[in-house]
């Protein structure tokens, strides 16, 4: 009788597990995004609306400068898709095979802005102002690292007495992200900063002193692609697709950014 009895429980509990795994919802697809720092908002709401269409995938982010997450990705990182907001780090993974050329897609530009506190008691009116005694420190991206950065000392590389200038008086201050800029402009850590345009979209708190024009800058274009080692290329291309859909880029054009430059 004991005997039958296990056997009855064992029974029972076998049939049950199989009633919980076969009631169980499936487990979710996930897809890792690498997301460059200024897309951070848009690509939160972009992933909501992705979800919602397709409840089967998981798009999880990760959010850092580009240049650090091209590192992340040269280091073998579990990453499926790459979000930067250049095209040179994408093309340095592409020299080294992490990702292939004709998978890489242009989906947005943006616009460099330099800005400082709306309350500001030093009123700029122009990047040449920089070079004033009144200012003491102003915030770009490390160039090494964020794409800001980098445009930011193209901007300044044209006047090559005020660059020098600014070097030489120890006024820059590197920021690991354009946010990071943007918070030490608000927090009054610095009299000046550079950030892209939709960095500061209905941001009351700052001024703009000047929008930097192409010709300055360079084109700031931000590029989208899968990588070679993704550990689901499929769900990948999917939200690649969607980011570059009609819905994807009228969702950037809510946050500020411009569709990709001819």
């Amino acid at each position: 009788m004991i005997i039958k009895y296990w056997r009855l429980v064992l029974i029972s509990l076998a049939i049950a597990f199989g009633l919980i795994a076969c009631f169980s919802p499936p487990q979710k697809q996930v897809c890792i995004v690498a997301i460059a720092a200024s897309l951070g908002d848009v690509m939160g709401e972009i992933q909501t609306e992705f979800e919602a269409i397709y409840p089967e995938m998981d798009i999880q982010a990760n959010i850092a400068a580009s240049g650090t997450l091209q590192r992340q990705i040269e280091q073998q990182a579990p990453l499926d898709v790459f979000a930067s907001a250049a095209l040179e780090p994408v093309e340095n993974l592409v020299k080294q095979n992490l990702i292939q050329a004709s998978a890489v897609r242009i989906f947005a530009s943006n616009q460099l802005v330099l800005i400082q506190a709306a309350d500001s008691l030093i009123k700029l009116n122009s990047l040449q102002d920089l070079a004033q005694s009144s200012i003491k420190k102003i915030a770009i991206g490390n160039p090494k690292t964020v794409p800001a950065g980098q445009y930011a000392v193209n901007a300044l590389g044209r006047s090559p007495d005020l660059f020098n200038a600014l070097q030489q008086s120890n006024k820059l201050v590197f920021g690991e992200n354009v946010r990071q800029v943007l918070t030490y402009v608000l927090n009054r850590d610095v009299d000046a900063g550079f950030v892209y345009q939709t960095d500061i979209l209905n941001q009351a708190d700052v001024r703009v002193v000047e929008a930097l024009e192409t010709r300055l800058t360079g084109d700031i274009a931000y590029a989208i692609a899968p990588l070679r080692n993704a550990k689901n290329p499929e769900i990948a291309a999917t939200f690649i697709e969607f980011v570059t859909s009609k819905k994807g880029q009228a969702t950037l054009k809510k946050y500020g950014f411009a569709p990709p430059r001819d």
